[in-house]
């Protein structure tokens, strides 16, 4: 028996039935316009199907078909030609790539990308398109982060080791800086801290370290489309197990109680390992302490790990009113069997530098062995994250004020999240807006959400994500950060307008609308 997840209704998957051909092939061709194969055609790919609750596996979505002209041309098959000035016949074999990485889910940000690329040149007199896509941060680094790689650049002592190798989990310096921190802005201590190139990385060596053939992750639908494509392309599709979250994107504790109840009496495979990322990507949700809690105690119980991803841990948009300078704390969970995950890629706007970290408890046996064998991955995959962006990394932590610094930055988004708000109040469902840098909001029945970020971005000049990348066809995905205010303002005008046409039916009208302004 299927239970419908609230982003997927009955309706939703009939749609999506049909409309899947449609998108992905659009979709398909918009990506390999970028590299010269745009004249091939698309036949139909695989149905995309819903990431349904209860224990449903995940099916990629918006991939190449594996019957179309462009998988073909990629086929690993012997083609016998015949040489005739020698009568010889000779044989040349062509090369296939990994089954696990043609079933891993397309790059969306990529993608959404090239389509802005392909329409830029409609919208260059009217100030560009505005994205409203990707999840970065339109302020620069604190200066000190640039003064640190300057120092390192010209201080005799500092650079002539540029060059080299640093240590595996980070330069000293560093790391010690980041345990103070932790200890005094999220309650971690005793741990030990691992520099990874992005949280992204660090996310991978978790999934490299912890899970085993057999075993399942568990991702929260919506879910981060990069945690999903981790999976997919280390361990399988079959690796991945998808719970169900409530209408307002809180992940659902008690159907994960039910799984990890029923895998004890079950030949089901075993959870090894449970997700979340608080304040979420891609829900704009600001999960309760109450309901981590529980999720971290399950585990604990049943001896399953628990990666919280923190990657948005200034942007509690909750604790921005509080006093006593609460919002300068963000506690994470601190047991032995959680590993806690961090970026300098949002606060800090570090993301071109590629710095993140995690932590793991030093309290057992279990986890300090787990780090050990951690330090294999490290060692295989980055060896050490880049120097200079560590240095960079040191000096933003360094910026007057800390982590004051990066919230007061964050203070200045309330003008952007509130105009795209009122944007899309006019659709169905809105969530979002209490953590992170998102919205998600749900679009008419009739609306294929990949068509309609398509259209958004030709014909009124905005971009947004698609929710099916997420795990929640149907819906839109919108990031209010990534411009300074009063731009913001004009890329919800744009972004209003289009949902209002788009919705009823008005496309045409509202690009000659939007083009003559």
């Amino acid at each position: 028996m299927i239970i419908l997840h609230p982003f997927q209704t009955r309706k939703d998957q009939l749609r999506n039935q049909t409309h899947s051909t449609i998108s992905v092939a659009a979709i398909s061709i918009l990506y390999l316009s970028a590299t010269t194969v745009s004249s091939l055609l698309f036949a139909k790919t695989t149905t995309i199907t819903a990431f349904r609750c209860c224990g449903a596996k995940t099916r990629s979505v918006y991939r190449f078909s594996s019957s179309s002209s462009v998988s073909d041309m990629f086929q690993t098959n012997k083609n016998v030609t015949t040489d005739r000035t020698s009568s010889k016949t000779t044989t040349t074999t062509s090369f296939t790539v990994g089954n696990r990485i043609e079933q891993t889910a397309e790059p969306c940000v990529i993608l959404m990308k090239q389509i802005t690329s392909q329409y830029a040149d409609l919208w260059k007199d009217k100030g560009g398109i505005y994205s409203l896509a990707q999840g970065i941060v339109y302020w620069a680094p604190p200066p000190t982060a640039y003064t640190a790689i300057s120092n390192a650049l010209t201080d005799a002592n500092t650079n002539r080791d540029l060059h080299l190798y640093n240590p595996a989990d980070g330069i000293p310096d560093l790391v010690e800086a980041l345990k103070e921190k932790l200890r005094k802005e999220n309650c971690l201590e005793n741990v030990s801290v691992m520099v990874t190139a992005g949280a992204n990385q660090a996310y991978m060596n978790c999934i490299l370290t912890l899970l085993n053939e057999g075993q399942t992750c568990v991702l929260f639908q919506p879910y981060y489309f990069n945690h999903l494509m981790a999976i997919q392309m280390t361990w399988g599709e079959d690796s991945i197990l998808v719970g169900p979250t409530n209408q307002d994107g809180i992940p659902d504790a008690d159907w994960l109680e039910q799984q990890l109840v029923e895998q004890q009496v079950s030949t089901k495979p075993k959870i090894q390992m449970v997700t979340l990322v608080d304040p979420c990507n891609p829900t704009g949700i600001k999960i309760s302490n109450s309901t981590k809690q529980r999720i971290v105690n399950l585990c604990q119980q049943y001896g399953v790990w628990v990666v919280m991803d923190n990657t948005y841990e200034h942007f509690d948009h909750t604790s921005l009113h509080n006093t006593n300078n609460h919002h300068l704390l963000f506690p994470c969970p601190n047991y032995p069997h959680v590993i806690n995950i961090f970026s300098f890629s949002k606060g800090y706007s570090l993301a071109g530098f590629r710095v993140g970290y995690l932590t793991v408890s030093n309290t057992t046996m279990e986890s300090r062995r787990m780090y050990h064998h951690m330090l294999k991955v490290q060692d295989t995959i980055p060896i050490c994250a880049s120097r200079i962006s560590q240095l960079a990394a040191l000096g933003a932590m360094q910026s007057s004020g800390g982590r004051q610094w990066v919230m007061e930055q964050v203070a200045t988004l309330n003008v952007g999240r509130e105009a795209v708000k009122r944007a899309l109040s006019s659709l169905e469902q809105v969530i979002g807006g209490s953590g992170a840098m998102y919205f998600m909001a749900k679009l008419p029945c009739s609306l294929d959400d990949v068509e309609f970020a398509t259209t958004l971005v030709r014909d009124y000049g905005v971009a947004v994500i698609p929710g099916s990348f997420c795990g929640a066809p149907g819906w839109i995905r919108v990031c209010y950060s990534n411009l300074e205010p009063s731009l913001c303002i004009e890329a919800a005008e744009r972004l209003a307008k289009g949902i209002q046409s788009i919705s009823t039916g008005r496309v045409q009208d509202g690009r000659q609308q939007q083009v003559t302004k």
